[in-house]
């Protein structure tokens, strides 16, 4: 019989043989990190799988958090990892159902392939967000800033010092993962930023998952800009377009992902949602927008244009 269970997260050793389907060798070590993190969570689970007898044919992983959002605690479920046996594809909804149970919960997807996106629309799922802003290393600051830059640094030890609240709580909860600490201070605020470093196609760049002062970070943009490309050896910064909604920030331009991120929530909107203590920072894993893409949405708006009818006059 097919059933959905969940996976306690000391049952890590007992499904290590689909942890090795999904990422072959190694399999193993890196899905670790999604049964054993111990930032402050409300469930002792880290996933559901698909079991048919006492064989798994299925698993997803499910990164659980709590949030400080506008003084209030919000929970988050990140999703990663979905992968069935190809004889169990038509069972795979199944596990996904089982998410509308979470009312409770804000639920993410940050990297949905095309055909996992189509099913979780249908299901309830929201755009998160379409697409990426890349930051690109030109133009000069022709105006002197308002503001007064006190320090820029990647110094873990100087940032620890400064941060306060939530922020300090995020960086002690992220220092174990392959992310990066970037702290601007100015005279009576700061922007506190966590990027991971990556690369496309041989091209070193780094997407900035959180930023905690939009409003700081659009008037030290170049500042901040150059002192991670430096840092990082980047050639070009990704923020999602959504974490610096309507900020001015000269020459970069937007391209969509190849599936919108998306999430399921009764209580946040998604500028409130950022990419911490998810997948993306844990494995550190790309997800990149493309020209390409572009050009394939495009395509589809034509094709999807009503023809407009002839009439004799």
């Amino acid at each position: 019989m097919v059933r959905v269970e969940k996976v306690d997260c000391a049952n890590f050793k007992g499904i290590h043989d689909i942890l090795t389907d999904i990422w072959a060798a190694g399999g193993q070590e890196k899905g670790r990190k999604i049964f054993e993190y111990q930032w402050q969570r409300d469930e002792s689970h880290c996933g559901l799988i698909l079991m048919d007898g006492n064989r798994t044919v299925g698993f997803l992983g499910m990164i659980f958090s709590r949030r400080q959002i506008n003084d209030k605690v919000e929970k988050f479920c990140n999703l990663t990892s979905w992968y069935v046996h190809k004889d169990y594809r038509s069972r795979a909804v199944s596990m996904i159902l089982a998410l509308h149970g979470m009312k409770d919960y804000t639920i993410t997807d940050l990297t949905p392939a095309k055909n996992v996106y189509t099913i979780q629309n249908k299901l309830g799922f929201q755009d998160l967000d379409a697409g990426g802003r890349l930051l690109l290393p030109f133009g000069r600051r022709l105006f002197q800033p308002k503001y007064s830059a006190l320090e820029l640094t990647h110094d873990l030890a100087a940032i620890e010092k400064k941060l306060e609240g939530q922020d300090l709580k995020i960086f002690n909860d992220h220092k174990p993962y392959p992310c990066y600490h970037f702290l601007l201070r100015a005279k009576d605020r700061y922007c506190y930023i966590v990027y991971t470093k990556l690369r496309r196609k041989r091209i070193p760049y780094a997407h900035l998952h959180y930023i905690s002062d939009p409003d700081l970070f659009e008037l030290a943009y170049r500042d901040i800009r150059k002192a991670i490309l430096g840092q990082a050896r980047a050639y070009f910064l990704l923020v999602d377009a959504r974490l610096v909604q309507n900020k001015k920030l000269p020459v970069s331009i937007c391209l969509p992902y190849r599936a919108p991120k998306q999430y399921m929530s009764s209580t946040l909107k998604p500028a409130q949602i950022d990419n911490l203590y998810s997948e993306l920072v844990m494995l550190n894993l790309r997800t990149h927008p493309r020209f390409k893409y572009l050009i394939r949405n495009i395509r589809r708006k034509i094709r999807l244009r009503p023809s407009l009818s002839r009439h004799k006059i």
